[in-house]
């Protein structure tokens, strides 16, 4: 059928202006990113770093003022981005409730950050359910992708596996006489989880190391002093801790009268998270990591001078690892966000496709999401000694050791407690780097 002439002017004018909105699409509206991470309670003062970080990357982000490699335009794809704050506290039911509330009320196109393993294992499933992208920052438990299977669902940091292998071969390195281990963890998912692979790789590596001493006490106990004799009592060449901000710090300060940390070797995978408020007080000697190449670790380049600057800058203070995670994320969004625009769709399931598998250059360092079928990071791996510099007057580090992360993280495929009982079989240690 013949159209009129003023109906076929419309028609063509219409089938212009879509075929130019093909060739040339616009960006949609802002992206609400929704961080949850804790704001009150004792996890807040680690986990507010991060926060500031993120606050920080995201008016960097808008404004188009990030370095290279993302010195690419301003936004996500040309998409102003909006984060909104959430208090990860009450449990995992509040929890779960909230990220409802999050995507279903609020809108979130994504959540980030997540301070708490318990958190991460809770929401995970109901992420999927929504079908939101969630990124999680900084909870470390390995049971998120070896027990599930998830397309919404990423994690752009290293597990507790990746620290308790590094330290394991660390103390192989530096301490073959050990004898004996013991251990004060807190009685929750994080410090169960550090024990385990702590203890599993260190007796893959040194058969024979006794554990002579156990205490779990309560997240949050603040009194010590019970563990502190019995630890005491038994004398480990090794002691364990993966205790955190106020715990840590009230432990360090109720044993060093007892003289715990001189008659065992400390390792403490969280330390950076306190070791610059406790200045001159911190032990000499304790063995740290910084959950990667974070910190003190973060290989020298112009990103992350810009970071170290940047954050210094504006909060009067050192950027410790949860920082660099917070920033690891968004750099992270960033990226798949830019892929998908220049494909031409920012769509949730274009910017998954872009981020799936993909290696991210982070102020700590490449990070690859080379576990989870795509979805777990990956990066190398360090472990040090921390001591105050009372030439600098700060915190330093010394005695360094770099693994590659093929070293210590499992193979893709492979449960991370299988993978140590085995003996950590197929791990390629190749490119190890010890320093002063």
């Amino acid at each position: 059928m013949k159209l009129p002439r003023r109906n076929r002017w419309i028609a063509a004018a219409l089938g212009a202006l879509c075929l130019f909105g093909t060739a040339h699409a616009q960006p949609a509206g802002k992206v609400r990113i929704a961080v949850v991470t804790p704001l009150t309670g004792p996890l807040s003062v680690v986990n507010g770093p991060g926060q500031n970080a993120a606050r920080m990357l995201a008016e960097a982000i808008n404004k188009g003022e990030l370095p290279a490699p993302y010195n690419t335009g301003k936004g996500f794809g040309g998409r102003e981005i909006e984060l909104v704050f959430l208090d990860e506290n009450g449990g995992n039911a509040k929890q779960v409730a909230e990220f409802r509330g999050l995507v279903e009320r609020q809108g979130a196109d994504v959540v980030m950050g997540f301070g708490s393993a318990a958190t991460c294992l809770a929401v995970a499933p109901v992420a999927e359910e929504l079908k939101v992208l969630t990124v999680m920052s900084t909870c470390a438990t390995p049971r998120i992708f070896e027990d599930g299977k998830y397309e919404y669902v990423f994690r752009t940091t290293g597990t507790t596996t990746m620290d308790s292998v590094a330290l394991a071969l660390y103390a192989q390195a530096r301490m073959p006489q050990a004898k004996t281990v013991g251990h004060i963890n807190p009685n929750y998912a994080l410090g169960q989880d550090a024990w385990r692979d702590f203890s599993a790789a260190l007796k893959a590596l040194t058969p024979g190391i006794t554990v002579v001493a156990e205490q779990w006490p309560t997240p949050g106990a603040g009194q010590y002093s019970a563990e502190i004799s019995a630890l005491a009592s038994k004398r480990p060449d090794i002691l364990h801790t993966s205790m955190a901000g106020a715990d840590l710090e009230a432990f360090f300060t109720q044993m060093r009268p007892r003289g715990l940390h001189e008659q065992s070797k400390i390792y403490a995978p969280l330390l950076e998270l306190s070791m610059y408020r406790m200045g001159t007080q911190l032990p000499d000697g304790v063995v740290f990591t910084a959950r990667g190449t974070n910190g003190l670790f973060a290989p020298a380049s112009p990103l992350n001078d810009w970071f170290i600057t940047a954050y210094r800058g504006r909060f009067k203070d050192t950027p410790v690892y949860t920082a660099y995670q917070y920033t690891n994320s968004l750099l992270a969004l960033k990226a798949a966000y830019d892929s998908a625009a220049k494909a031409g769709s920012t769509a949730t399931p274009a910017v998954i496709k872009a981020l799936k598998g993909r290696s991210i250059v982070t102020p700590s360092g490449t990070i690859r999401l080379a576990l989870g079928n795509g979805h777990q990071a990956i990066q190398d791996m360090a472990v040090g000694e921390a001591f105050f510099d009372t030439e600098k007057k700060t915190v330093s580090v010394r005695n360094v050791v770099r693994f590659p992360a093929e070293c210590v993280n499992p193979p893709e495929g492979v449960k991370s407690e299988a993978w140590l009982k085995d003996g950590m079989a197929g791990r390629k240690c190749d490119g190890v780097v010890a320093s002063k």
